[in-house]
């Protein structure tokens, strides 16, 4: 359950995907496709984390 509730696991991984999106697109991707996917889905979680955590922990 405290798994479920810690977002700082699911935030640094995607901050290694993020990365790992950019040096792959400076070499192969001319458009940058895989960086604002992963750009994006950062934006997504960190909104869930301001969002939805507070609620979380008051239910707890």
């Amino acid at each position: 359950m405290n798994l479920a509730l810690n977002f700082y696991w699911l935030t640094n991984l995607l901050a290694i995907i993020f990365v790992v999106a950019c040096l792959y697109d400076s070499r192969y991707d001319e458009y940058g496709t895989l960086t604002l996917a992963a750009a994006a889905m950062s934006l997504v979680v960190m909104a869930i984390e301001l969002f939805l955590k507070p609620a979380f922990d008051m239910a707890l």
